[in-house]
């Protein structure tokens, strides 16, 4: 008897794509993952959740499960949880509660990876680099003493992101600052943008950055061809990853140097943060060619677009395949299903960019 499996995720129309919300899934994109789940062999149970409420009789009326493939960034009628990082974690939460296992990391884990201030201070306890960064929280001392705090301890230029959230939610042109006065109006903007939410203040990195995506478990971990944007693409906004533009991109396999220490850098970062099943880290170069990590993506999108997806399409799977290979490291991982799939060792390399 084929897996059943509880397919949750946040679906919204193309149209309330703003806000909180842009990067929530369409349901064009869900059709597309349905067909896939449909070739994998497993029984996809789905549900667009909007609720604590609604996933606990959901999974009561409806279970059990093997597991839950968790997409979900949050509770739709709840859209703070998505705006404010927390959501990821608390749907895993109550999905421990109902006894279902889920796709991707712990809630903890979740919580280090969709605060940034977070992620920034487990690193560092690992040793691994990461930009200096200040958090401006609003309900602390008043924002003018913080901006001039930032003012005497970092150097511009700066980069102003919201702390928490991702897929560049809050970044646009203006997040790159080079004088207090731009700095204080996005710093503005962003709090009136996500209701007084903590803002993250970051040493701007002037060099490449990569993205690298790393799926398995323990010792058994696959880091799949590496993404290397343009130079000249300084910053990633959602509009551009929107454009799905990979214009420049160099694709970095196996056999190029550069692959050996971005891929030491990115499965220290999954150890570090006690990721499962897939992480996506984002690591770019200061003036003087030292990398640092600026991201770490516990729930990456894996639409077929998406980053990791083409990252998957280089190491030589098809859409379905992809999908079908993290389904079955999850459930190795649950169930300890020793040799459901072996990630040791990526596909022959692709040649092209």
């Amino acid at each position: 008897m084929a897996d059943r499996i509880l397919f949750v995720y946040n679906a919204v129309a193309d149209a309330k794509k703003r806000g909180y919300f842009p990067q929530l899934m369409s349901f064009s994109q869900i059709d597309v993952f349905n067909k896939a789940l449909d070739n994998t062999g497993y029984k996809g149970v789905h549900l667009n959740l909007r609720s604590p409420e609604q996933l606990r009789d959901f999974v009561r009326m409806n279970g059990p499960f093997s597991i839950a493939f968790c997409i979900a960034e949050g509770f739709l009628d709840l859209p703070a949880s998505i705006a404010d990082g927390s959501g990821a974690a608390r749907v895993r939460r109550v999905l421990d509660d109902l006894g279902v296992q889920a796709t991707h990391s712990t809630a903890p884990t979740m919580e280090v990876c969709w605060h940034k201030d977070r992620t920034h201070e487990t690193l560092s306890r690992f040793g691994i680099p990461t930009p200096w960064h200040f958090v401006i929280r609003p309900e602390m001392e008043s924002l003018e003493k913080q901006l001039q705090s930032i003012e005497q301890k970092m150097i511009f230029p700066l980069f102003v992101k919201p702390a928490a959230g991702g897929t560049s939610v809050g970044i646009s042109e203006r997040s790159l600052v080079s004088t207090p006065q731009e700095l204080a109006a996005q710093v503005h903007t962003l709090l009136r943008e996500f209701k007084n939410l903590p803002v993250l203040v970051e040493t701007y990195l002037p060099g490449r950055e990569y993205t690298v995506g790393v799926m398995g478990n323990r010792d058994n971990k696959l880091v799949l061809p590496i993404i290397a944007f343009p130079l000249n693409q300084k910053i990633r906004t959602v509009a551009a990853k929107k454009m799905g533009d990979r214009l420049g991109e160099e694709i970095i396999t196996a056999g190029d140097p550069s692959y050996q220490w971005l891929s030491e850098l990115a499965t220290g970062v999954f150890d570090a943060v006690g990721a499962q099943d897939v992480l996506r880290i984002d690591i770019k170069k200061d003036g003087e060619g030292n990398p640092a990590v600026i991201d770490v993506n516990g729930s990456p999108a894996l639409t077929p677009s998406a980053s990791l997806a083409q990252m998957a399409v280089w190491a030589g799977f098809s859409y379905n395949d992809f999908i079908k290979m993290f389904i079955s490291i999850a459930l190795e991982r649950v169930y300890e299903q020793a040799g459901v799939i072996d990630v040791s060792q990526p596909s022959p390399e692709k040649k092209g960019a």
